[in-house]
């Protein structure tokens, strides 16, 4: 075949049809996505020059919602293509729509520290005896803007503290010889940023860090109440799903928020020789869950995230003789409503949340749950079904 005729068959392939992609579009703009929970950036696909839209309009490159992310700077480039014709690209830095407009900031957010900081209970007695007296909370979500935001968790949070402290001197009145207090964490103190991708960060009124400081400022009150009442005081720690810190890696249960709120206040108490009688409990690495001895029963704690039907769950555990599934009562939260259970001699209560609820499940369900934390009353040989009780319980109105 004539050279002539080779070279503008050659030239045709190159422009169209060519199984060989010719482009000279720079490798620096080529188009990209490198965004992590709290922000990052992405390269739009190029366009001919002069056509390229605004930043918001090129979230739809790669599906961004921009209820969820916001524009932070915009960085363009144009180049001239091998066929003659001028190409452009930007490149658009993001964070989370939700870092803008949290609503404690400055000295609304130390107000409400502050707050808790200065909480303290009234004079109180310290009491010896075999019993344990357990007031479990779960799913405090700190940061949720639900039913008045965090603002009126930690409201309903400190009521349940007076609450529990009322229930427990009246428990003292009857004639319990309660020595330790429990005060089981089971998970799910703060909103985070893990879940549903991240985009639960536009429903947060506040950053990650200062949900975590609210979970330490809180669990620091409740020590503080309980520990003048008691000769020990335990606190026994489980994660939770919505305080992971991150869910890009597979990684241990135990880096976790919850397990961070705790320890810091654990170290607090070590500083403080009258909080010298207070104990934390956590998993061991690898493991969600938790059972500890309270005067010979065994309570399991576990958030319960682990399964949709936590009943079969630990019947599971039982079967493989996990120390969980050995346990004499069990303990959860995760799915936001009372529930009390006996599986034979053993007792499985479902702790109700203290959040302000959740729209979408009440426009799916129509239904609301009350809040509250589960009081008992355990030790050897002592029925813990004589003394339940759900306390501070509100319902939580749309």
């Amino acid at each position: 075949m004539p050279k002539e005729i080779l070279e503008v068959i050659s030239a045709s392939l190159n422009g169209a049809g060519s199984d060989i992609k010719i482009s000279n579009t720079p490798q620096e703009w080529r188009a990209q996505l490198d965004l992590g929970s709290d922000g990052g950036f992405f390269i739009s696909t190029p366009r001919t020059a002069g056509e390229l839209p605004d930043a918001v309009e090129l979230f739809k490159d790669f599906d961004l919602d921009p209820n969820i992310w916001q524009v932070v700077a915009v960085r363009k480039s144009r180049w001239q293509r091998h066929d003659g014709e001028w190409l452009e690209a930007a490149r658009v830095s993001v964070k989370p729509a939700a870092q803008e407009g949290f609503s404690y900031k400055g000295e609304d957010y130390d107000q409400l520290v502050g707050e808790i900081s200065k909480w303290k209970p009234g004079k109180t007695q310290t009491h010896t005896g075999p019993l344990y007296a357990i007031y479990a909370i779960g799913d405090t979500q700190y940061g949720k803007d639900a039913g008045g935001g965090t603002e009126a968790t930690v409201q309903r949070v400190m009521k349940a503290i007076e609450e529990s402290v009322a229930r427990h001197k009246e428990l003292l009145k009857l004639g319990r010889n309660i020595g330790t207090v429990v005060l089981p964490q089971l998970g799910d103190c703060i909103e985070g940023s893990t879940s549903q991708g991240g985009r639960i960060l536009g429903r947060s009124d506040l950053g990650v860090s200062q949900q975590v400081r609210i979970g330490r400022r809180v669990l620091m009150a409740w020590i503080k109440a309980f520990a003048p009442l008691c000769e020990r005081l335990i606190v026994p720690v489980v994660p939770g799903n919505h305080d992971e810190t991150q869910r890009f890696v597979l990684g241990d249960p135990i880096d976790s928020w919850q397990v961070e709120v705790a320890a810091a206040v654990q170290d607090a108490c070590a500083e403080n020789p009258a909080l010298s009688h207070v104990e934390f409990r956590y998993p061991a690495p690898d493991h969600g869950t938790l059972a500890i001895d309270l005067g010979g029963t065994i309570v399991g704690l576990a958030h319960g995230h682990q399964a949709k039907d936590m009943g079969k769950w630990w019947y599971g555990q039982a079967t493989g003789k996990t120390p969980v599934g050995s346990a004499d009562i069990l303990l959860t939260g995760h799915f936001h409503h009372f529930h009390a259970a006996q599986v034979g001699p053993r007792l499985w209560l479902q702790v109700p949340a203290m959040d302000g609820g959740s729209a979408w499940f009440r426009d799916k369900k129509g239904l609301e749950s009350p809040t509250g934390i589960v009081s008992l009353v355990v030790g050897e040989g002592y029925d813990p079904r004589r003394d339940l009780a759900v306390l501070a319980g509100e319902n939580r109105l749309p």
